[in-house]
């Protein structure tokens, strides 16, 4: 019923006109597009908050293009601000971690509209032939259409009395748990794929397909310089997807990143974004010290020169989201809202 009333209140707002009102009175703001990875099968479904179907972001991409929305890079946007001389209707799109789909997908349609991106990318993961383990694990675990389970083959002593285990319940729910918690445990990636092996086994899906099919891993070095070369920025985004409050672990993070990706790029990056949108401004002053110029959230709203600049929110766009949402986020009609619930 919620939802019913959102889209109501939305369509009506964009019929009379009060869109392009808002369109107009926060010309002078700019959006910060989020998005993470582009279904390549069925992600859309599994996390529907952090994939979207590629032709739902041509579908966006298109609107930006057909409405006149003016597109920028993060270094344009930090000028803009710095400068106090925000052009009408910026926009910047970003994309989150580095799934391959962001070049499989997502790169195929910037290029067709020749627009500017920035991809804030994670170094762990990065170039290894394996899916993210705890990603995949909660993927097949997700999957699953088997009533009863066997989980006692898989070779983990907690599980040997896990011999008939029903599907969504809380015992299978605590298997879950008790696989990834042993993952976690291990010192490669090698072992955690034996284990992903092991656990398509039991589960009766076919993980070698899954792994080949790279849905759920990163792109590679090759399909990282086509990127470049197509004009997407490379940016920060922490080495193992984490940012410490002990200020001297969120350092580390930040400077593996960098040791992992800065060889590989025209120039140094130089903008940041909070892992899982967690911020606080206790690192406001290690990120002073990193030479960073921006710091990106994914906490809603519009940039202004007074944003501060390691506080930038962006929209969260993903499976999630209609299209007459995405529309009231670019028009300002969201903010308006925000502005008069007072947050």
């Amino acid at each position: 019923m919620k939802d019913l009333i959102k889209i109501a209140i939305l369509s009506i707002a964009k019929y009379t006109g009060l869109f392009s009102l808002a369109r107009s009175y926060y010309k002078n703001r700019i959006r910060i597009l989020c998005y993470h990875g582009f279904s390549l099968r069925d992600e859309e479904q599994f996390v529907p908050g952090l994939f979207v179907k590629p032709e739902i972001f041509d579908k966006r991409m298109k609107y930006l293009k057909d409405k006149g929305y003016n597109i920028i890079s993060l270094d344009e946007a930090y000028e803009a601000v710095k400068s106090d001389k925000i052009e009408d209707n910026s926009v910047v799109i970003t994309i989150d971690d580095g799934f391959y789909s962001t070049f499989a997908a997502a790169l195929p349609i910037l290029k067709k509209y020749n627009f500017a991106s920035t991809l804030y990318l994670t170094s762990f993961y990065f170039d290894k032939p394996f899916p993210i383990f705890t990603l995949t694990l909660d993927y097949m675990f997700w999957r699953n259409e088997q009533s009863v389970i066997d989980f006692s083959t898989i070779g983990i002593e907690e599980l040997e009395t896990f011999t008939a285990v029903k599907a969504k319940s809380k015992e299978f729910e605590k298997a879950q748990e008790i696989v990834k918690s042993a993952g976690r445990s291990y010192k490669n990636e090698e072992k955690r794929f034996e284990l992903l092996q092991k656990l398509g086994d039991t589960l009766k899906q076919d993980f070698d397909d899954i792994a080949e099919s790279r849905i759920l891993a990163m792109l590679d070095e090759d399909e990282l310089k086509e990127c470049i070369d197509a004009g997407m920025d490379i940016e920060i985004h922490t080495h193992g997807h984490s940012f410490p409050t002990d200020m001297e672990k969120a350092k580390r993070e930040i400077q593996e990143n960098k040791k992992r990706i800065d060889p590989l790029l025209p120039r140094p990056m130089r903008h940041f974004c909070y892992p899982s949108g967690r911020w606080s401004k206790e690192h406001w002053p290690l990120l002073d010290q990193q030479n960073i110029k921006t710091s990106t959230t994914c906490d809603n709203g519009l940039v202004t020169t007074k944003t501060p600049v390691h506080a930038w929110s962006r929209y969260l766009d993903s499976a999630r989201i209609s299209q007459l949402e995405y529309e009231a986020e670019l028009a300002g009609f969201n903010e308006l809202l925000r502005a008069v619930r007072g947050k």
